[in-house]
């Protein structure tokens, strides 16, 4: 590595450094160490060897650090009053950002108290369910709309899509019409409603209760007595064997009830 001359690029400058002959120098020297083998007896120069390449790399990052220190002293010293110029037209921005916002949230609420009035014209189709599904069926993009026929055309579309699917729920006449209705006003899925119903006809099936909308469940009447305290205070009393009264608890899980049980004496 005594040929390579780098030492001597420790004196110039390194904006007058000739970087193509350096590299051809580089490699020419490196050459030596790619070819070079060494064992237990010649370790002596390998250590000698790596030495001397660190001590070349030293030479070349200390420049380089050297030359970035030195390129960005007129950096340093700007950026300072250029963030103090930044953060005063920053603080102007804000000011008017503010007053935008506003003006864009009092459009917006505008904008959705005349869309919630063009849905309640619209949506008596719906009936009850009405106004539960205004927040599911309400688009976010609508809010920014600039054109009014498009947004009621697409609501009315919507709306009527949503009636389609309630009545084709309700032409199955399931007992658990109003818990199945719930999961679609929920999910606005027809799909996820159908699994609903089929969970709860399986519990009900499971519980030996009747499955017929014109009938209520009914648990066979005996000794054993349970008592459930609901959240709201009501209080129901179940007759029914111990296996009865397991099954009826797996309905009332399957259904989403929740209930305390209370032990009688």
């Amino acid at each position: 590595m005594e040929k390579l001359q780098l030492v001597n690029l420790e004196q110039t400058e390194i904006t007058s450094w000739d970087f193509g002959a350096l590299k051809e120098e580089l490699s020419r020297a490196l050459s030596v160490y790619k070819t070079a083998t060494y064992t237990d007896d010649t370790i002596k120069f390998a250590k000698e060897d790596k030495a001397k390449l660190a001590k070349t790399k030293k030479i070349l990052e200390d420049q380089r650090k050297a030359f970035k220190a030195k390129c960005m002293e007129p950096y340093n010293a700007l950026e300072p009053e250029i963030k103090d110029l930044v953060s005063m037209i920053e603080e102007q921005r804000v000011a008017i950002d503010e007053v935008v916002k506003d003006y864009t949230e009092r459009k917006k609420a505008e904008k959705e108290k005349e869309i919630r009035a063009y849905y309640d014209k619209k949506a008596h189709v719906l009936g009850d369910l009405a106004a539960p599904l205004y927040e599911k069926i309400l688009n976010p993009k609508w809010l920014n709309a600039s054109s009014r026929k498009k947004y009621q055309e697409e609501m009315q579309t919507k709306i009527n899509e949503v009636s389609h699917d309630i009545q084709t729920l309700m032409a199955q006449e399931s007992p658990f019409e109003e818990t199945v209705i719930e999961k679609y006003v929920a999910t606005l899925s027809v799909e996820e409603a159908k699994a609903k119903q089929e969970e709860l006809m399986l519990a009900a099936s499971k519980a030996g209760l009747c499955q017929s909308k014109e009938n209520s469940p009914v648990v066979p009447e005996t000794q054993k007595e349970i008592i459930i305290d609901s959240e709201d205070g009501i209080l129901v009393k179940m007759y029914g064997s111990k296996n009865q009264i397991t099954q009826m608890m797996d309905f009332a899980k399957a259904i989403g009830v929740k209930i305390v049980i209370q032990q009688v004496s």
